[in-house]
């Protein structure tokens, strides 16, 4: 090989040695930018935000996980002394009671469901559909037992970004009824604390200011925070209380009062289809689908919170509408679904669905009548 052929190789080779650090770190540098663009997205949109896991833990680090049954707070929900717990006129044995994890409860009695919806002694469902507001108006109103049968479920578990339709997620857990919560593993960025079953969804340790949070307790009972207001003191006393926990919205009613608060990052005046779950008092909700985009109009999120004041609810919280709403009971025959709405009539077919709420029996299947 000629002289000059060898030093142009080396000096290549050199070049290729020297240039190595910079370009197996690229990838790094392309996701540090991608990370400073969502970060300056998030100030944006969400204003300050606040780490739970300092919070909770301040040695830890930001991007720690909030790890809720460490805080400092007694938990009341410790083992019952007495021999049954009640909701409403519906009482059950503590033995019946459904453990606050993912773990699939009793199938539905194939014999208590009835042309309105379902009834057993842990559980009363009963639906109906309304013309309201120039809208078509799908109500379920449940009563249950225990705080243990208010459930939500994910299609493949709360660490994937995978969907299933809402039918198929119902049927896996012996859903009652079921209703599409807030499809987040969409824009993970825009949904900064959320929990289902007691399991912390990954790195959403933070508050929003253009989102409500829905937190749901150990005794079923909703705890809304319009524009994160009062979270902080909220998980510091009772983040072991939390099973589930959504930030979306907007909040609808807030102690028995319409929200008017309007500094959200979405269209609150809207008529389209929309999807809302409210409770009415101790073990008692209502879930509600609006159609729209056919010949219902649909109803802006003002309307949505005077529908659900005038159902009975003290707290009340919108979900993910569109072609998100969704609520199915599927029935004693599968092939033949008892009750299965969506909120947007144009689409062809459901949607695939990451996450559900759902009310489950509690009755065990060897203890049936």
């Amino acid at each position: 090989m000629k002289t000059w052929l060898r030093i142009l190789c080396a000096l290549l080779c050199a070049a290729l040695i020297c240039g190595m650090p910079f370009y197996l770190s690229a990838p790094m540098m392309i996701q540090e930018a991608k990370d400073t663009l969502l970060n300056e997205d998030e100030k944006e949109d969400e204003g300050e935000s606040l780490d739970f896991g300092r919070l909770l833990f301040p040695s830890a680090a930001a991007e720690e996980e909030f790890v809720m049954e460490e805080t400092d707070a007694e938990d009341p929900f410790a083992e019952k002394t007495s021999e049954s717990v009640s909701g409403g006129n519906l009482s059950i044995p503590d033995a019946w009671k459904l453990p606050f994890d993912f773990s699939v409860p009793p199938m539905p009695d194939p014999e208590k469901f009835n042309e309105n919806g379902y009834e057993d002694a842990s559980i009363r469902v009963t639906v109906e559909t309304l013309e309201v507001m120039e809208s078509t108006v799908h109500v379920a109103r449940i009563e249950v037992a225990d705080p243990s049968q208010v459930r939500t479920a994910t299609a493949y578990g709360v660490k994937s970004s995978r969907a299933l339709k809402m039918f198929n997620i119902a049927k896996q857990n012996n859903a009652v009824i079921a209703m599409n919560g807030d499809l987040f593993i969409q824009m993970p960025e825009k949904k900064r604390f959320e929990v289902r079953m007691t399991e912390k969804i990954p790195k959403r340790n933070k508050t929003s200011k253009v989102k409500d949070t829905l937190m749901i307790d150990r005794n079923g009972d909703f705890h809304l925070f319009v524009l994160s207001d009062g979270m902080e003191e909220y998980v510091k006393q009772h983040g072991n209380e939390i099973v589930n926990a959504f930030m979306f919205g907007p909040a609808l009613v807030v102690n028995g009062e319409i929200n008017t608060h309007d500094n959200y990052d979405y269209d609150r005046t809207g008529r389209t289809s929309r999807s809302a779950i409210g409770q009415t008092g101790p073990l008692s909700y209502v879930c509600v689908v609006v159609e729209a985009r056919g010949k219902s109009r649909g109803v802006s999120h003002e309307e949505l919170a005077y529908l659900m004041k005038d159902l009975g609810c003290v707290q009340a919280y919108n979900l993910d509408g569109g072609n998100t709403a969704e609520m199915i009971m599927i029935g004693p025959d599968a092939d033949n679904v008892m009750f299965h709405v969506k909120g947007d009539q144009t689409a062809s077919e459901y949607r695939s669905q990451s996450d559900i709420i759902y009310f489950a029996t509690a009755v065990p299947e060897n203890e049936r009548n």
